[in-house]
């Protein structure tokens, strides 16, 4: 019976001697032969003298290639096999199709209806044992294995995966968490209390006490300028949110209504608001064809991007909605419901999910994978919940000051592995999810009043922002002095 092809003799490499090479070898050349180099991976096997398939193997692989269906059903008895009654099987259900192709074709053989031979092959080979063929892309699974490995073991990892190298061993440091004041703006004239990167990441908007919004843009080298200032709210802007495509963001006054403006142009697009009634909070439907809300009464409205107030079925809170938000998929609508409870709205069957906390909520945001909520608490705490299936805390954190003021805190970093907040402290904190440690990672320093909130560039990043009463922004960058 067949088994590992043969050498010239058996050698054990590696340091710690566990790696076969044999083995190594005509993995080597599996590789070379799937990238192509045909002539490189027949030249390593004739130097080495360690065939990627032995003499009987090889002749199956030529048979199944050629359709010789009876010839490789024979050829498979000189290989050793745990399970061929299930190879015999493939070898002649592909058989029968063949032959039911060329009946029911009226030119010949139907080509398209039949798997070719390399197809096959590709098929069979997960069915025999390792020493007659080695699994597809060996050499990858093994390397990406240890990647994710190395990944496991950073807990600071913050760069993207195509900034991974194979040259050296992966580690990333805290010097890969935004820490240092890159640049500070100051174009507003009061408290900035909200703040916000675009989904591609080119651009920041912001919104003060000074009733008005500004659209930040982002040059190439990372230095940020006033693109549109924008006016017409008479009162203080709570917040301002991009739409999905960028194109438009939408501005809340406190207790007064919505408007929504042009990105490019700057200018004012659409009102939204109900009689008698002020807005708390907003936020976008999830495919920016509509705007949500949250009133002084207690309600949630929900508006056509015309301005035509469309139907909700949820009644009345019992508090003041702090954040309404969408998930991307469009089905949940999320909202405080009562003191220390959020709601989960199914928008398709009507079902409520509830998350209940053990103190007043202040805010909350959605991961971007919609997968966690991130909720601040009036008691300084922070928690992570899970929120795909039934609802669960996963996460607490703290050390950040909240005694008057909505503080929000965002998720950013690869994958969302970090949370940032803002502090009455006038500092802003940063804790690693995966470290699963109460007490913040990293404490920023700089500003001179609370920060209110915070927001991470989705696509840099180690670009963080954050808005403070100092009626400054800054924008937090790497320290180049920790590389």
């Amino acid at each position: 019976m067949d088994s590992e092809p043969p050498s010239k003799r058996l050698k054990m490499m590696g340091s710690k001697g566990f790696i076969n090479e044999s083995e190594f070898i005509r993995i080597i050349t599996d590789t070379l032969y799937s990238l192509g180099f045909d002539q490189i991976g027949k030249l390593l096997e004739d130097e080495s003298g360690i065939p990627l398939h032995s003499t009987v193997a090889k002749q199956f692989l030529e048979q199944v290639k050629n359709r010789e269906w009876d010839n490789s059903i024979a050829t498979l008895r000189g290989i050793e096999l745990q399970n061929e009654k299930a190879v015999i099987f493939l070898l002649l259900e592909h058989k029968f199709f063949e032959l039911a192709s060329i009946l029911i074709s009226a030119s010949g053989e139907d080509k398209e209806s039949v798997n070719s031979g390399s197809k096959v092959v590709e098929t069979l080979q997960n069915l025999f044992p390792p020493a007659t063929f080695i699994p597809e892309k060996r050499l990858e699974y093994l390397i990406e294995k240890a990647l994710d490995y190395e990944l496991f073991l950073c807990e600071c990892h913050n760069i993207p995966n195509c900034d991974l190298s194979l040259s050296s061993d992966h580690h990333c440091g805290i010097h890969k968490i935004p820490s240092e004041t890159v640049q500070t703006l100051k174009k507003h004239t009061d408290e900035v209390w909200f703040l916000e990167f675009s989904h591609d990441g080119k651009y920041l908007a912001s919104s003060s006490k000074d009733k008005s919004a500004i659209i930040w843009e982002i040059d190439a080298q990372g230095k940020f300028s006033e693109k549109h200032k924008l006016v017409g709210h008479e009162k203080p802007v709570v917040m301002v949110l991009w739409s999905p495509d960028d194109k438009q963001v939408a501005t809340c006054g406190e207790n007064e209504v919505i408007r929504s403006w042009d990105v490019e142009s700057g200018e004012f697009i659409q009102l939204y608001e109900r009689n008698g009634v002020g807005t708390v909070s907003c936020g976008w439907f999830h495919d920016g064809s509509g705007i949500i809300a949250g009133m002084t009464d207690r309600s949630i409205c929900l508006w056509n991007l015309d301005g035509t107030e469309l139907v909700h079925e949820q009644g009345p809170r019992e508090q003041k909605l702090s954040d309404v938000a969408m998930t991307t998929d469009g089905k949940w609508l999320v909202s405080v419901d009562r003191v220390h409870v959020i709601s989960l709205f199914n928008r398709e069957t009507r079902a409520v999910r509830l998350i209940t906390e053990e103190d007043m909520i202040t805010s909350f945001s959605l991961s971007k994978n919609n997968k966690h909520l991130l909720i601040n608490l009036i008691t300084q705490k922070i928690h992570v919940w899970n929120i795909e299936g039934q609802p669960y805390k996963c996460f607490e954190y703290n050390g950040h000051k909240r005694s008057r003021f909505i503080i929000r805190s965002c998720f950013g970093g690869y994958e969302d592995s970090f949370i940032a907040s803002g502090s009455e402290d006038s500092q802003v904190y940063i804790w690693i999810i995966r470290r699963a440690q109460k007490e913040p990672f990293s404490v920023l320093r700089g500003h001179s009043g609370a920060v209110n909130c915070v927001s991470w560039n989705p696509i840099n990043l180690h670009m963080l922002a954050s808005a403070s009463d100092d009626g400054t922004i800054r924008i937090w960058g790497l320290d180049t002095k920790l590389k």
